[in-house]
């Protein structure tokens, strides 16, 4: 049997779409802030509000997938994400703006739900691991997506404009994936994971936390020390976001015989963790008033911790106990990671902003450095389980 390439690609795009609407707000936070006058929380609590829907039900979505099947939660996301977007663009005040990035996060999560699902089920036993790998990427190449695409319409069309040009475009993908062929259909029955895949879930919300703290203020951090405009700071985050690609590259490459082993899987992991630190910590203590140190040391860091998420992702299948491509508990784990994965998404720009408006952008770095080490901890208990 041969893995089906194009159909996992279209799955992968997708949510490459889905995760651009997260960066659609940061690559323009600078103008919002202004148009709406929000503080630097505030507008970090806007960017973040699309994993509000993932942080509060992605388990229980993960659970009911497996009752009411992919199609269904596939197109009812990809429609609330058009019109949740539309609204945006017409928002006349802060309140139906952030009413409306919220019921965004519910789109959000369906379409981030069946995706991997879906991919696991198509996948071989042999290219399973290398397809969730690709997966794993959606986010930081999404982040890329929307804040490039975004940071060079807004000087054309306005904030609004760009709102109005995302909602169409979603509209037209939901449309063509009317007809998109999806395995399996729904009435299964509802079973938990294994609990080390509890743990191991958990040890990616840190990373999320982690990575939209860096990623979704780092256009706030630039121009706030270097005064760089909103177009180099734009193009410089989304760098940071591709930055993650390599990593995902070479766990495909590590997988190329099979499965990842647990062991291979801890040592890359631990090294490339060990390696974000300092990388981390010179971002903030070095003052950042030089754009392009600033930038390279974000891309550093994003490129070597990126390395880990699609081991995980590559080890949840087994972490979490299924048997078969289409077990349950798959669409249950990949529930839990959404969840815990949208739990940092939501909570990190906003603490993140609240810990530079008390004490300050190297107090970032320090908490950055915390994550790291509580994620590393996390997996190394998930993999003893």
């Amino acid at each position: 049997m041969r893995t089906p390439w194009p159909r996992i690609l279209t799955l992968w795009l997708v949510g490459i779409l889905a995760a651009a609407q997260l960066a659609k707000i940061s690559a323009i936070a600078p103008i919002l802030r202004e148009s709406f006058h929000l503080s630097l929380p505030q507008i970090a609590l806007l960017i973040s509000l699309l994993e509000v829907g993932g942080a509060l039900f992605g388990f229980v979505a993960g659970l009911g997938l497996a009752r009411f099947g992919m199609r269904a939660f596939l197109l009812a996301g990809g429609a609330t994400l058009a019109g949740a977007s539309l609204v945006e663009a017409i928002a006349p005040s802060p309140a139906i703006l952030f009413a409306a990035r919220a019921v965004e996060g519910v789109g959000y999560l369906l379409m981030v739900i069946v995706a991997p699902t879906a991919i696991a089920a198509l996948a071989t036993d042999q290219s399973r691991g290398r397809a969730l790998a690709l997966w794993s990427t959606f986010v930081p190449v999404g982040l890329a997506l929307g804040s490039a695409v975004t940071a060079s319409l807004v000087t054309l069309v306005g904030p609004r404009g760009v709102m109005l040009l995302w909602a169409a475009a979603l509209a037209a993908v939901t449309a063509l994936l009317t007809r998109f062929p999806l395995p399996g259909a729904g009435g299964q029955r509802i079973t938990l994971p294994a609990p080390a895949a509890w743990v191991s879930t958990f040890a990616f919300g840190l990373y999320t936390l982690f990575v939209c703290a860096l990623l979704m203020l780092l256009p706030s951090f630039l121009i706030e020390r270097s005064g760089a405009p909103i177009e180099q700071v734009g193009l410089i985050t989304a760098l940071a976001s591709l930055a993650a690609l390599p990593g995902s590259a070479a766990a495909m490459w590590l997988m190329r015989g099979g499965q990842l082993s647990r062991r291979r899987m801890m040592l890359v992991s631990t090294l490339a963790l060990l390696a974000t630190l300092p990388l981390v910590f010179w971002l903030y203590q070095s003052g950042g008033t030089n754009l392009v140190e600033s930038g390279a040391l974000a891309i550093a860091a994003t490129l070597v911790s990126g390395l880990v998420p699609p081991l995980m992702f590559a080890r949840l299948p087994a972490q979490a106990g299924a048997t078969t491509p289409d077990d349950p508990r798959i669409a249950a784990a990949n529930g839990l990671i959404t969840q815990f994965g949208a739990g940092g998404a939501l909570l990190g720009p906003p603490l993140a902003g609240m810990i530079v408006a008390a004490w300050g952008w190297p107090a970032l770095g320090i908490a950055l450095i915390a994550l790291v080490l509580a994620m590393l901890a996390c997996l190394l208990v998930a993999e003893r389980l």
